[in-house]
């Protein structure tokens, strides 16, 4: 599935490849987390309140994936992840490094007593409604699949 837009006025082409793992040699620029609650909810993280997003972040040097999830997780949600599952990459071409990955994971997560020690200052779990009327990418053919996806399957 691919999806032509644009990123700070380049021409962007993104395609989603469920379950695809990117070999060592192709660069891994961003891991996230469509992380769950006990209830069924989404997390999602922000700087103003205003502008939200799926925790998560970029590797650190000799990090594997599902390290810099949690790393990334406990960060920025102040969550800690029980439980997690690759969904697959978004392979990015137009920009810099070309191509590069971006992984998204499901989480299952248990939220502890947010203190942010980050960027992040704002934290909220919502609904599946009310996550793609505040990530507006959700509404675009890849958020679908994706959302669909983790909808679809718990985290074993």
């Amino acid at each position: 599935m691919t999806e032509r837009g644009s990123w700070e006025g380049r021409p962007t082409v993104l395609t989603w490849l469920p379950g695809y793992q990117p070999s060592s040699g192709e660069a891994v620029t961003q891991i996230s987390g469509v992380c769950l609650t006990e209830e069924g909810r989404v997390v999602l993280v922000s700087e103003n309140g205003e502008t939200w997003s799926l925790p998560g972040g970029h590797p650190e040097a000799g990090e594997d994936w599902e390290a810099t999830l949690r790393r990334e997780v406990q960060e920025e949600a102040c969550a800690e992840v029980l439980a997690c599952r690759l969904l697959g990459a978004v392979r990015v071409e137009g920009l810099t490094p070309e191509p590069y990955f971006q992984l998204r994971y499901q989480a299952r997560v248990r939220l502890d007593v947010f203190n942010p020690a980050f960027e992040t200052r704002h934290r909220i779990a919502g609904s599946p409604a009310e996550v793609a009327r505040l990530l507006p990418w959700i509404a675009g053919p890849l958020g679908r699949a994706l959302l669909a996806d983790v909808l679809a399957q718990d985290v074993p």
